[in-house]
């Protein structure tokens, strides 16, 4: 059993059906998104395939939220949606929902491996769901960093995505090198041939933060639009990573860094993101943006980093909370909104 199962057994409960190694359960427009009406002690969706948030003794969601006059959403990807959570209670709508003294309630529009393309497509495809939104937070930005190194992320309108090889794969076309064997036929058995592929080559990390933050600032625009039907007000959150909180973690957390490191983790992927300089420079192309639009916005590490004791444990990864990281950073979200 690994160190981060032996401390959380419950993440067994997101491997199935909530992972990359999963099932995947592939959309039109939106690639991919929850199982429908799925169950268990850790992770429960609607018939659509929002996670539910709880608020007192009920459950609601985007399908399912008990003809409530009005909510509050707070949007984004894996950190939103919970991955980490014991169970559905300790996802960050949950805990807002625990803390938050107003009556609406706060629903988890979080979208697993998402990026900003796929969480404005989710409001905009499931919006006829919903009652009034009285607000929206966004917490986001880390997805678009981390997808803006990969050298395809220029061949695309929107940005690329998660899944990218995967889905190219299904649908034959992946590209190899000429010497790589014969042809090959797509899921509509058209021929295909293999193609002869350049060397690929990274983004330099600045170009990766000017990339990143005009496609956010791009979307954010829209969800503005969207936002303003309901006269909802708007909050842009970026989102923390461990490193841009601290340089050591708890005790737990650094076990589990360095466990997920051994097996090719994240630091060996996105090292450079790490730092807190690109946190600043990230944040800081962000600010600007979100303020050309009017809309308020949060650099969260900061606001984790003066308040966070050092032997809190509030990571379960680089960038997905354990329960106390939820409860801590709900209430410092309602503190900053």
């Amino acid at each position: 059993m690994s160190i981060r199962t032996e401390l959380a057994p419950y993440l067994r409960g997101y491997e199935e059906k909530f992972t990359s190694k999963g099932e995947i359960r592939w959309l039109p427009h939106l690639l991919y998104f929850h199982p429908q009406s799925y169950s268990s002690d850790v992770v429960n969706t609607d018939s659509v395939g929002f996670r539910y948030a709880t608020h007192g003794d009920r459950s609601y969601s985007a399908a399912d939220h008990h003809d409530s006059e009005s909510v509050r959403l707070l949007a984004g990807s894996s950190t939103v949606f919970g991955i980490g959570a014991s169970s559905d209670a300790w996802t960050l709508p949950s805990r807002l929902n625990v803390h938050d003294p107003r009556d609406q309630t706060w629903l988890n529009f979080g979208g697993r491996s998402f990026n900003s393309t796929q969480e404005l497509l989710l409001l905009t495809l499931y919006r006829h769901l919903l009652p009034k939104v009285d607000e929206i937070v966004l917490f986001s930005g880390f997805n678009n960093l981390s997808l803006a190194r990969m050298p395809q992320v220029r061949n695309e309108d929107h940005g690329t995505f998660f899944q990218y090889n995967m889905y190219n794969e299904m649908l034959g076309r992946h590209k190899e090198p000429k010497a790589a064997g014969p042809s090959v036929k797509n899921l509509f058995r058209k021929k295909q041939e293999p193609a002869a592929v350049a060397e690929p080559v990274v983004p330099s990390i600045t170009e990766q933060i000017d990339y990143a933050a005009e496609l956010t600032i791009r979307h954010l625009d829209a969800w503005k639009a969207l936002a303003s039907t309901w006269d909802a007000k708007i909050t842009y959150i970026l989102q923390p990573l461990s490193g841009w909180v601290r340089d050591k973690g708890s005790r737990e957390e650094e076990l589990i860094f360095d466990e997920l490191e051994r097996m090719g983790g994240f630091a060996a992927m996105y090292g450079d993101i790490l730092s807190r300089e690109v946190n600043v420079e990230y944040a800081a192309k962000l600010e600007q943006g979100a303020k050309n639009l009017g809309i308020d916005f949060v650099n969260f590490s900061p606001v984790m980093t003066q308040s966070a004791a050092a032997d809190d444990w509030l990571f379960i990864d680089r960038i997905h909370l354990t329960d106390n990281g939820h409860d801590f950073v709900a209430r410092k979200i309602l503190e900053n909104i």
